[in-house]
């Protein structure tokens, strides 16, 4: 049987954001019992909850997030658990030797440290697990496709080069990840949609995974 597990966070109004970005707001601007519709006007950052990360992030370069390719996005996909991660831990290219045979060129990569379950608390933000510049290295050479995580960057400090090394090799990046321990396989189907933003930095999406599935399917 097939079983679909949301691994987004919710977007509302006054949600937790990264340090400095815009906060998300939702104003009314329309209403059935004036107009007979409600319309939502919606304020928020391209990396907004559960986002995905394109090169203009961070390069000089035009390669927006609507121009990442749909077949990295949706397909077969390994679920790396690394373990409970402590805060201002780090994950190493050592976590990542035992699944050395599962992770090849084209991979799809959800690592697991369980961090999601921490969104909402001061913490999340700031006390993060760093995904090593040697973790980031040892996905590079393997010519991956997507890398997810639960945290909301790659690196507390060294962000800027651990973000520009998975974007400059062609790696489509998720950040903040939720409810990745309500996966119990180690392979899912995943679909990870980004808005059609033209020319944008990032977009949140809406990540979803799907158990139950056969490789015919």
């Amino acid at each position: 049987m097939r079983h679909i597990i949301d691994l987004s966070h919710p977007i509302t109004a006054g949600m937790p954001v990264y340090h400095g970005d815009p906060e998300v707001r939702c104003n009314m601007v329309g209403a059935i019992k004036d107009s007979g519709y409600n319309i939502t006007e919606l304020v928020m950052g391209t990396h907004t909850g559960t986002h995905m990360d394109a090169p203009r992030h961070c390069i000089h370069t035009d390669q927006g997030v609507d121009s990442l390719p749909l077949e990295a996005m949706i397909g077969w996909a390994e679920v790396l658990d690394v373990g409970e991660k402590l805060p201002c831990s780090e994950i190493t290219s050592a976590d990542l030797d035992v699944f050395a045979d599962r992770v090849v060129e084209g991979s799809r990569v959800l690592i697991r440290t369980g961090w999601g379950k921490r969104f909402g608390s001061p913490e999340f933000f700031t006390d993060f697990p760093d995904l090593s510049e040697g973790a980031a290295l040892w996905l590079t050479k393997r010519k991956i496709a997507l890398l997810a995580l639960e945290q909301p960057s790659v690196h507390r400090k060294n962000h800027v080069d651990v973000h520009k090394l998975l974007l400059s090799t062609g790696v489509v990046l998720i950040e903040s990840a939720a409810n990745m321990d309500q996966i119990t396989q180690d392979r899912v189907y995943m679909v990870a949609l980004p808005l059609r933003l033209a020319g944008l930095d990032g977009s949140p999406i809406r990540l979803i995974a799907i158990e139950g599935m056969s490789d015919s399917e």
